[in-house]
């Protein structure tokens, strides 16, 4: 008797197990290779796998439709408070009958995949179907395919494209946007992200905002700021390697061009940041806009003790 009474203790305990692994994937941080020896060692560490990944996923379309009600979209609420995602693990754990030859299925729907991009870089990525994404320099993405498909932007600045029937939820730092197909620009700013709607529309979770074409949105802390943009050519810009400058002062353009070189430009005369500067630069080479500060501001670029460029006046 006490060998059978065992057994529950022992299943909600592999159901530990599977749950830590499976929140590992999907937070990007697990040791692939111990989580294939884990799952691999015992047919019941996949099966208890396979078990928490479908209540997993059945727990996402729970929030999303539990999102919808609350934004109007369904007409009767739910009543009764969700348990928590543990209790829900086990009891789906204690009744569910799963058979499975290996765990490969499971780790790959719960694994992310992802991309980056060094400084001065650019990529494209096929992420899902239905679903591009654009790098810009030193930028780190990652996705997961599904209903919809999720997104999650680490640093850096993505263009988004989504096509007809499919949705993505995009998280960021500051916050989780749900977009509709269309055209995005997303771009991590501190601790929030800035988004530009260039096509579509979509909703900020946080508050069920409606963010429509022409506006960007600035998410903080679960906190959004809309402001119209008429013109969201420079936001884009980047995707031809080009740089807009529209009155900006110059410690702006700096910091701009600055995002992509390697060896940095430092502004040696703090008088030079008042200026103000105006026309499109390429990206992926500073020696045009070095010349144009030359030739209409008087301003000398000479390398420094470090490897960067110094500016002053000649």
């Amino acid at each position: 008797m006490s060998g059978l009474s065992e057994i529950p203790q022992r299943h909600a305990d592999l159901t530990d197990e599977a749950a830590a692994c499976l929140a590992a994937l999907d937070a990007g941080s697990a040791d692939i290779a111990a989580f294939e020896a884990w799952r691999d060692a015992d047919i019941r560490h996949a099966v208890a796998f396979v078990e928490v990944a479908g209540t997993w996923r059945d727990m996402d379309a729970l929030r999303l439709a539990n999102g919808d009600m609350q934004r109007g979209n369904v007409a009767e609420p739910i009543a009764a408070e969700r348990p928590s995602r543990r209790h829900l693990l086990r009891a789906a754990a204690s009744v569910a009958v799963v058979v499975v030859v290996g765990g490969g299925f499971a780790y790959r729907a719960a694994a992310r995949a992802s991309a980056t991009t060094a400084v001065g870089q650019r990529k494209t990525v096929a992420a899902a179907p239905g679903l591009s994404l654009d790098l810009n320099t030193d930028t780190s993405v990652s996705w997961k395919d599904g209903m919809p498909a999720r997104a999650w932007l680490e640093r850096g600045e993505i263009a988004v494209r989504l096509a007809a029937s499919h949705r993505l939820e995009l998280l960021t730092p500051g916050g989780r946007f749900l977009l509709e197909p269309g055209a995005y620009n997303a771009r991590v700013r501190g601790a929030g992200c800035e988004l530009a709607i260039l096509a579509g529309g979509g909703t900020f979770e946080g508050t069920g905002r409606r963010i429509g074409l022409g506006t960007v949105a600035l998410a903080n802390a679960g906190q959004l700021a809309l402001r119209d943009a008429p013109d969201l050519g420079p936001i884009s810009a980047w995707q031809h390697d080009t740089l807009v400058l529209n009155g900006q002062s110059l410690d702006y353009a700096v910091s701009e061009m600055n995002r992509y070189l390697p060896e940095k430009i430092v502004i040696g005369d703090p008088d030079l940041s008042r200026l103000r500067l105006g026309g499109t630069f390429a990206t992926t080479d500073p020696a045009e806009f070095l010349q144009a500060l030359r030739t209409s501001f008087g301003v000398r670029a000479t390398t420094g003790a470090n490897g960067g460029i110094v500016l002053t006046r000649i």
